[in-house]
């Protein structure tokens, strides 16, 4: 039983009533320690949270954990003692509380504690503004008390610290207040509303920063109070600009002169103006103001622009007119700026609106030039006419200038096109006056035929102006007949088919045409054919020759024509011309066969026809129409045919399918249009051969035999024919080739049988059998036949269950019919049947105990042995059911029955739900923090195993939580006033299994209140205003305050001042009323308002008590008291005469005279201005507005009224009392420069200037007077450069000087030298004149020009991109342009050259040069055009000449370009360009394929090795041929057919092409020769270059060798060296020994990169009898002269003979074993002896390299073989460790001075360099007794050392095999040291060395003194040794290091 007792369970001892004891259960462990826990959230890390304390009564050992234990540790401090600390900071805004449960295990029972911990807040949140960013905007002249924006502020702690409070620190113009009334308010909680304390001006601050301070009121209770938290943000206030300011001109004055005659709309000057409200600045119209004083865009000859202020010409200004000279040539306007408004907007004008005046001059000029009265006039002249003839004039030509006086008048002349005097007419008069008619005579006689129409033009220029004005003339010149018709050729070729019929026109190659430079009928030609002719006639009008009888042309007749043309014009003049005619061929003629019929045979599948088949074919016409092609009419997958008339088999020929004899169509067609054909018959017959092997007849599918058949049974039968059709070919013979011991096949019928017993089970169930059909020709052909055998089963085997025992299980729930199981059995018979049933069963209950049942409720399947319920199952009745199930087939051939046991467990369901019994009411405390459990709910479940859950469906706020032991808890704090006082529970209860059921229940819980809530203010104004004579008692406002607690003290409320009022306030403590205790007069505060801050509290009667305060602000104001004041008597100013009405007058630096009233407004606050009393401003040239602004009244401006002023000011306030003030301002008028200078230039010049590009530095341009009207300092003028106008700075480049006689005249001079090319070709710039006044004023610009003339002082240049170019010319063309290349470009302005060709030369990298003459043959160049022309006669051949740089230079020396031009000669020939006037032109010579590729070889000997599988490469002859064309592609293909030696090879190797050539140029073998394979093929190769199709040829014969004809040996060269002089081998076989070499392979020695063994065969000359390797051996060594001529190559030895070598030693030592026998007693004999001469010997060998270093020490530095650049010296004698002088014999001829370094005498035969000999007497040296130098190398390992990179910069390493290095530049030498590696490279031989130093090639000198070696250092790798050789006083001295 479990009981409950004060909240502690206790588990029971259960008696029986037999007095027997079971025994006590587990105890359940125990927690003491607190439900719930307070701390403050900001608890430190490692603080205490609580302690508890655990026990178990039954003493087990108790394991405690923890929830949250990230947050919280726990931690043991004894015997079940424990603490809870803070693990981590924890933070009451994220989490307000924590359910931490405290688990305790004693391993059997666990124990679940919950213990709240609420957390405490603290002031650690910062408050924050909600309605970021803090920005506005408020328009100016708003009035005070506007709303501006609201402040809403929060803080995200709780109570007391979340209220917070607003404040402005430095307002200035704003306060926070009432928006409704406008009251201020000092205190603002949570929120506050920004106020405008007084109007903002926005041309005087347009923005406003305020700083707004938000800081939280922290938790305040009886006893303290928690520091407060601040932040603070900045409020933005824009002030928008309002209409209160007119706009104001910039630029002032506004005087502008101007020319006459402008175009309509010129523009004049610009006047600008802008709004003075800059923020809202509107767009500015402008205007003219008309003498009736309306605002118009045009005036006069002026109008304005209204959107820009461009003033601008209306009409043309002409000073001569009546109307300007009446006028004046100034216009004074007046113009108006006026801000653009709506149309509805009405706006006062004085604030919308300002005017300027403007002056405009006007400039006479000298606007009339000389006029034609025709623009072109036509006029004519005979030709030949004397000079002085009249030019006859279709119409007068006249000429007039109505200009007056100087002005009119004006000069004339004729003038070419280009501007030159005419050479052909002149004119007449020469001078005229206002008018004249103009007569043209002739300076020279015409010529017709030369020119037929003379252009040129008539200039008038005026003298004065220089104004130049044109007509233009053509004189058309009259023809006479002087000229004879001309052809323009000599020589015409034409063409005609010789098919053509009569009229057919013959193709002439140029126009037959003759031209008469005559006009009129002068010119007028006839044609004619002189001479007899019966074939041609010519049209005598056209020229056209054509035919005139019909088939009279036969080219094989008669092929060329000659025919005389002539030609006469209308005047009887003649010319001739002879025309060859050439009749073209037609194809008319057939190809003819030399044979109708060819005969020929070809075994079937063979390639090749038993003899070569050739078909010759010719045709009697010439070029594409005598070209044959021949093909195959029929047969042509089988056959082709050659352009030579090769046939060959491209696919061979199937006698089983093929005729025996085939007739082959062969055509021959030539390449006419149309063609012409032939044909001919090739008779082919096809030789049958054995190629078909049997096929059987058909496949047959899988056959089946019962395992059970006899010995002897048939299984099947297969059948086979063979496609040849004649024995032994087509009789075939059956075989098994895997018959399984059970198989047999009749090899004459295919018959298969079975041989032995099958077994299915036991052995295969398939059998795979292979049977070959072979038939008997030679050689046999043979197919195969797989057929599969299938054993069919026999039932003989017993079912198997496949488990021992099956178990199922199946839900109690189940339905009728649910599968349970399947039982499963296999039996291994294929036409087995099982059947299954139940044969035994048994049921249990849970506890294992037999039930009796009526019946099982399942049943099994009989075919499937599915288990299946048959009624419904019950798991209390029967638990498991255990079955005997057994398994029959059915078509056994006996009794075939198996049994096994089947288990069904029956599954439980949960089908109770659980029962809660009824809770009673229950209660909880608001803001309780550990009410523990409230109560435990009771509740039990019928079923078996239940574990309930318990969870709460309604839980209002989540206050409560309930855990699986029913345990209701309170886990919240709940508030009554937001609760209310009733929570209504659900409890919702599940037993916890799969489909769980439930129950719930409600449950009611009393909320009981407590005093928790402070009183809150409910009315409140923040912001009383009072004025200060209120009297006392009376009430300002009432406040009122709530409670939302229910107990009656808890919401009773009472109100105090806490704080502030300076007890002038009191308030009702009860009712809340605010009453004025004291007067309020704010003059003891001397200010005009006084606010006094107090704080009103509202508190409660609860226990504990709580309150709420609020700031209340009393805004006490003022009353009108006081009267303007200003801040001076008297004030003084100026203003200059010009300032014009309404122009402001600056008082002390403001626009506005201000006084000040203390008093606010409206009492004071806004002050009214007035003026003006009685002063000496008689005149009433001033005014003042209310605003206090003084402005001029006189209308349009004070000019004239220069003196003194006095103005009266009064200021009045806008109070009630109307106090006034006064002030004075004395205004001193100030006189104005208002005179313009003047400037003009003298001598009546013009501002355009010409100076030479050399003129000198300070040379006079131009003149210029200033005048100005004004007087004193006023009219002083200073002429400067305009600066600030791009381009236009005159400063820079000229130099005005005043002039010393007259004082306001300057002189402009040239400050630089000037550079037209370089610098500039004109120089713009502006003069201004300005005045000493103040303000200055400036004249008008006068804008100067000064243009820089050319002089020709530049040579020409080609551009960088143009002094080098290269063109292609194809080689076969002629007589073409190259290019044209007139690149030449000068910086002088004249851009005439003339182009030359002065040298020559061949391609780059070539260097030579090509001789004058050879390029003035080729080439021509146009001397003016620079165009570059191949010669006509002459061809360009790239593979003599790739290309051709020829130099081409530009001159423009002389002023007769033209002349000088083609009189220029003699000029030097040179190869290379000098300088930026001559250009390189590369002609690069295209090339053409006419070339044919080009064998090495005429015949190429190569060899194949029987034994040596396929395939083998012979050759690539791509690298034996060469084609002297560019970038061809050459393609290799075979001959002739091949030769066999002997012929019966042919069927021996047994296919077609044994050897076949690839289009690459590799020859390789396609089958595999073997040793019945004997003799040669011979065949062609063919190298077709693309695309020309130009072919070369070359005999290949190939040689079938044994290994044994290989001769391997070894020459001292890389691979590569070897494979380029590979020729030479054969050379030396064929010069000396009458041999024919075929080279096998070229293989590198892998160990020794520099050696290469050869292996090669050898064949003598008119022979193809191979020799053996021996035989070849025995000829070198017999043969003087070829073993030489090997040996200089380079030859080592041979593989067999160095194994022969070996072999020889081997058998000398056996030999050698019996003589050292016989003498062994006189060697012991001898011992001492022998002892005595080995010490001596080796002695003498240790000390003997120092002993002749010692002796060579006598010999000077010149004896030492370092000089030796000019000595073709072996390695192997000097380059030796030791080999100085008397070192060796051979050392000695080396080094001997009276012997020739370069000759060798002692190494030479007959004159000749012997390194045979070399080779001999250098090893003798090296063994011989005498040497120096035991250690020596061995000069038959001579040294090596194969590049020149430095190692260091004193280490050089030489190429020590005579060739130059080239080291450039060669390594610096920085030290009397040179390290010289030398690698001994074994059988490596090299010689002719030369030494290459850091002088140059023809020096050894490393040291300056003497140039020669101060130390050289030589290691011997091989046997470890160093040596040093160093240069001493006394000599060379060689020692070992």
């Amino acid at each position: 039983m479990i009981h409950s007792l004060n909240g502690k369970m206790y588990k029971g001892c259960s008696l029986l009533l037999l007095f027997i004891s079971i025994g006590c259960a587990n105890e359940w462990p125990e927690y003491d320690g607190p439900s719930s826990v307070t701390i403050s959230e900001d608890e430190p890390i490692g603080a205490l949270v609580f302690n508890f304390i655990v026990d178990d009564s039954d003493g087990d050992p108790l394991t405690v954990t923890i929830n949250h234990d990230k947050k919280f540790l726990l931690t043991e401090v004894s015997s079940n003692n424990y603490k809870v600390t803070l693990k981590e900071k924890l933070d009451r805004e994220t989490t307000s509380r924590y359910n931490l449960q405290v688990t305790i295990s004693d391993g059997t029972s666990t124990t679940s504690k919950d213990v709240r911990i609420r957390l405490n807040d603290v002031n650690d949140y910062v408050p924050v503004i909600q309605n970021l960013p803090l920005k506005a905007k408020v328009k100016e002249n708003l009035p005070a008390g506007t709303f501006i924006i609201k402040i809403v502020a929060e803080d995200e702690d709780m109570g007391y610290n979340a209220a917070t409070e607003i404040f402005l620190d430095e307002p200035g113009p704003f306060y926070l207040g009432d928006p409704e009334t406008g009251e201020i308010i000092e205190h603002n909680y949570d929120e506050a509303n920004v106020l405008l304390r007084s109007p903002l001006d926005f041309e005087q601050q347009s923005l406003y920063l305020v700083k707004v301070t938000v800081k939280d009121v922290a938790g305040c209770t009886a006893s303290d109070c928690e520091p407060s938290l601040t932040t603070t943000q900045t409020l933005t206030i824009n002030v928008e600009d309002e209409q209160d300011t007119p706009p104001y001109f910039t630029g002032l004055p506004y005087i502008k002169g101007t020319e006459e005659n402008l175009p309509v709309g010129s523009p004049i000057l610009r006047v600008t103006a802008f709004d003075g409200d800059k923020s809202s600045a509107k767009d500015i119209e402008y205007y003219f103001l008309s003498t009736d004083g309306e605002l118009v865009n045009e005036i006069e000859f002026f109008a304005i622009s209204q959107l820009t202020g461009v003033i601008t010409n209306s009409k043309v200004i002409d000073t001569d007119s009546d109307e300007l000279k009446s006028h004046g040539s100034i216009y004074s306007l007046t113009v108006v700026a006026k801000e653009e408004q709506e149309s509805s907007e009405a706006v006062d004008s004085a604030l919308s609106q300002s005017t300027t005046p403007v002056s405009i001059s006007i400039f006479d000029l000298n606007d009339q030039k000389p006029t034609f009265n025709a623009n072109h006039t036509l006029g004519s002249v005979g030709e030949e006419l004397p000079v002085g003839s009249l030019v006859t004039l279709e119409s007068p030509l006249k000429v007039a200038d109505y200009d007056q006086g100087v002005n009119g008048t004006f000069s004339l002349r004729a003038l070419s096109m280009d501007g030159n005097e005419s050479a052909w007419f002149s004119v007449s008069p020469v001078t005229v006056i206002n008018e004249a008619t103009i007569s043209i005579a002739t300076k020279q006689a015409a010529d017709y035929e030369t020119t037929s129409s003379i252009p040129f033009k008539i200039e008038a220029k005026e003298q004065k102006s220089g104004a130049v004005t044109y007509t233009y003339v053509t004189v058309n010149i009259n023809d006479n007949n002087d000229n004879a018709p001309e052809f323009g050729e000599q020589l015409y070729r034409g063409w005609i088919y010789e098919n053509s019929n009569r009229g057919a026109v013959v193709n002439i190659s140029a126009v037959l045409k003759a031209t008469d430079k005559d006009s009129r009928g002068f010119s007028t030609i006839t044609y004619s054919i002189s001479g007899g002719n019966d074939i041609f006639e010519i049209n005598s009008t056209s020229g056209v020759v054509s035919t005139k009888c019909e088939n009279c042309l036969d080219r094989e007749t008669k092929s060329t024509f000659h025919l005389n043309i002539l030609a006469a014009d209308g005047g009887g003049l003649t010319d001739s011309a002879q025309l060859i005619i050439s009749v073209m061929d037609v194809n008319d003629n057939r190809p003819k066969l030399s044979s109708a019929v060819f005969d020929g045979s070809v075994d079937e599948g063979s390639l090749v026809f038993t003899s070569p088949i050739t078909v010759q074919a010719s045709d009697e016409d010439e070029g594409r129409n005598g070209e044959i092609s021949l093909s195959m009419l029929n047969y042509t997958d089988n056959l082709a045919i050659l352009s030579n008339g090769t046939v060959y088999i491209t696919s061979p020929f199937d006698a089983e399918v093929s005729p025996k004899t085939l007739h082959v169509g062969i055509l021959a067609s030539d390449n006419g249009v149309p063609a012409q054909t032939s044909t001919a018959t090739l008779r082919l017959q096809v030789n049958d051969l054995n190629d078909n092997k049997p096929r059987f007849t058909h496949t047959p599918l899988p056959l089946r035999i019962a395992e059970n058949s006899d010995i002897g049974t048939t299984v099947y039968t297969v059948t086979a024919t063979d496609g040849d059709i004649t024995s032994p070919n087509n009789l075939i013979v059956y075989s098994l080739s895997n018959n399984f011991g059970r198989f047999s096949i009749d090899t004459a019928t295919g018959e298969i049988k079975l041989t032995a017993l099958l077994d299915k089970e036991g052995e295969f169930d398939e059998y795979t059998l292979i049977i070959l059909a072979s038939d008997q020709g030679q050689p046999s052909k043979a197919s195969q036949q797989t057929i599969v055998v299938m054993v069919t089963d026999v039932n003989d085997e017993l079912p198997k269950f496949q488990q021992q025992k099956f178990q199922f299980s199946v839900s109690e729930e189940a339905t009728v019919g649910r599968v349970i199981g399947t039982v499963q059995a296999v039996d291994r018979d294929l036409n087995s049947q099982l059947e299954f049933s139940i044969s035994q069963s048994t049921a249990y209950d849970s506890d294992g105990n037999t039930v009796n049942l009526a019946s099982i409720p399942v049943t099994i399947s009989r075919d499937q042995g599915t288990i299946t319920t048959t009624s419904s199952l019950d798991r209390e009745t029967a638990a498991k059911f255990l079955l005997k199930v057994s398994a029959k087939d059915i078509n056994g051939l006996t009794q075939q029955l198996v049994t096994v046991d089947v288990e069904i467990t029956i599954l439980d369901v949960n089908d109770n739900p659980p029962i809660i019994e009824p809770v009673g009411m229950l209660e909880v405390t608001e803001n309780s923090t550990d009410a523990g459990v409230i109560t435990r709910l009771v509740v039990s479940d019928h079923d078996q195993g239940s574990q309930l859950e318990f969870s709460l469906t309604v839980n209002p706020h989540n206050a409560f939580a309930i855990n699986n032991l029913g345990e209701l808890r309170l886990i919240d704090i709940v508030d009554r006033e937001v609760v209310g006082n009733w929570l209504n529970l659900t409890v919702l209860v599940r037993d916890g299994k799969n489909n769980a059921l439930s129950s719930s229940i409600d449950i009611a819980v009393h909320v009981k209140d407590i005093n928790d809530k402070a009183p809150r203010f409910t009315r409140f104004v923040q912001v009383v205003s009072v004025q200060e004579d209120v009297p006392v008692d009376s009430v300002l406002t009432t406040v009122a305050a709530t409670d939302a607690d229910s107990d009656f003290l808890n919401k009773q409320i009472e109100f105090r001042i806490k704080s502030g009022g300076d007890g002038k306030i009191s308030i009702d403590s009860s009712k809340g009323t605010v009453s004025v205790a004291e007067s309020l007069d704010v003059d003891i505060y001397k200010v005009a308002n006084k606010v006094l801050p107090l704080t009103i509290e509202a508190c409660d009667l609860g226990l504990p008590k709580l309150c709420t305060n609020r700031v209340m602000a009393i805004n006490i104001t003022d009353v009108n008291d006081n009267k303007p004041t200003f801040s001076a008597d008297v004030y003084s100013t100026k203003i200059s005469e010009i300032a014009k009405k309404g122009d402001k007058v600056a008082v002390e630096g403001n626009y506005q005279i201000e006084a000040v009233d203390i008093d606010s407004a409206p009492n004071g606050g806004e002050v009214i201005y007035t003026c003006c009393e009685p002063s000496n401003d008689t005149l009433n040239l001033f005014t003042v507005n209310a605003k206090g602004e003084v402005t001029v009244a006189r209308d349009p401006d004070l000019l004239g009224h220069v003196g003194v002023y006095s103005l009266t000011i009064t200021a009045q306030n806008s109070g009630g009392a109307k106090e006034t003030g006064s002030a004075k301002v004395v205004v001193n008028v100030e006189d104005f420069n208002d005179n313009t200078p003047v400037l003009r230039v003298l001598n009546n010049r013009s501002t355009t200037v010409h100076r030479p590009e050399n003129s000198p530095q300070g040379t006079t341009l131009i003149s210029i007077q200033a005048t100005d009207k004004d007087e004193g300092d006023n009219s002083i003028v200073d002429l400067n450069f305009v600066k600030g106008v791009p381009g236009m700075d005159g400063s820079r480049y000229f130099l005005i000087e005043r002039s010393q006689s007259q004082h306001n005249t300057f002189i402009i001079k040239q400050n630089i030298l000037f550079d037209r090319e370089s610098k500039a070709k004109q120089y713009r710039f502006e003069v201004e004149g300005t005045d000493r006044g103040v303000p200055a004023r400036t004249s008008s610009r006068l804008a100067i020009t000064v243009n820089v003339d050319d002089v020709n002082d530049n040579r020409p240049f080609f551009p960088v991109d143009k002094q080098e170019v290269e063109v292609t010319v194809r080689e076969e063309q002629v007589g073409i342009a190259v290019g044209t290349f007139n690149y030449a470009q000068d910086l002088d302005e004249r851009q005439l050259f003339c182009y030359s060709i002065i040298g020559a030369r061949g391609a780059k990298g070539s260097g030579h040069a090509i001789s004058e003459s050879l390029i003035r043959d080729l080439f021509s160049i146009n001397k003016m055009t620079a165009e570059i022309k191949v010669a006509s006669d002459k061809k360009l051949d790239r593979e003599s000449q790739a290309a051709y740089v020829l130099v081409v230079q530009a001159d423009d020396s002389d002023e007769n370009i033209y002349s000088d031009c083609k009189a220029q000669q003699n000029i030097p020939w040179t190869d290379r360009r000098a300088g930026d006037d001559e250009m390189e032109i590369t002609i690069l010579v295209g090339d053409v394929d006419d070339n044919a590729p080009v064998f090495s070889h005429s015949r190429f000997n190569l060899a194949v090795i029987r034994g040596v599988a396929s395939p083998v490469s012979l050759i690539n002859l791509q690298e034996y041929v060469t084609d002297a064309d560019e970038g061809q592609d050459i393609e290799f293909s075979r001959g002739r057919q091949f030769l066999y030696t002997p012929a019966k090879l042919s069927k021996i190797l047994g296919v077609s092409e044994p050897i076949k050539i690839y289009a690459n140029g590799n020859i390789q073998t396609e089958i595999t020769f073997d040793e019945e394979m004997q003799g040669t093929l011979e065949f062609t190769a063919n190298a077709t270059s693309s695309p020309s199709g130009l072919t070369s040829q070359t005999n290949i014969k190939v040689y079938i060798i044994d290994p044994e004809n290989v001769y391997t040996f070894t020459v001292a060269k890389t691979l590569s060296e070897t494979q380029t002089s590979v020729s030479e081998i054969e050379k030396i076989f064929s010069s000396h020994a009458s041999l024919n070499v075929g080279i096998i392979n070229l293989e590198a020695n892998t160990e020794k990169n520099y050696h290469t063994r050869v292996q090669l065969f050898v064949v003598p000359n008119n022979t193809d009898n191979l020799l053996t390797s021996a035989d070849i051996e025995l000829f070198v060594q017999e043969n003087a002269d070829l073993s030489d001529s090997l040996y200089k190559y380079g030859y080592i030895g041979t593989d067999d003979v160095i194994n022969a070598s070996s072999t020889d030693e081997e058998e000398t030592k056996s030999s050698n074993r019996v003589i050292i026998i016989a003498i062994v007693v006189a060697v012991v004999l001898l011992v001492v002896m022998l002892t005595v001469l080995i010490l001596c010997y080796v002695m003498r060998s240790r000390y003997q390299r120092k002993l002749k270093a010692a002796h060579a020490m006598a010999f000077d530095t010149h004896t030492l073989g370092f000089e030796i650049d000019q000595a073709d010296i072996p390695p192997s004698i000097n380059n030796i460790p030791g080999s100085i002088k008397n070192s060796t014999p051979v050392a000695n001829q080396g080094w001997d001075k009276d012997a020739s370094m370069n000759n060798f005498d002692w190494a030479k035969t007959n004159g000749a360099f012997d390194r045979h000999k070399f080779y001999r007497q250098s090893r003798e040296s090296h063994r011989s007794s005498n040497s120096h130098d035991d250690n020596a190398i061995d000069p038959l390992n001579g040294a090596e050392t194969r590049s020149c990179s430095s190692a260091g910069s004193n280490d050089w390493r030489l190429d020590l095999r005579g060739n130059n290095l080239d080291c450039s530049p060669p390594p610096p030498i920085t030290e009397d040291v040179i390290q010289l590696t030398f690698n001994d490279h074994h059988n490596k031989l090299n010689y002719d060395s030369k030494f290459v130093d850091s002088q140059s090639d023809n020096s050894n000198s490393t040291n300056k003194e003497d140039g020669h070696f101060n130390r050289l250092i030589m290691s011997d790798s091989v046997y470890g040794k160093i040596y040093e050789t160093r240069r001493t006083a006394n000599g060379l001295e060689t020692t070992e290091v």
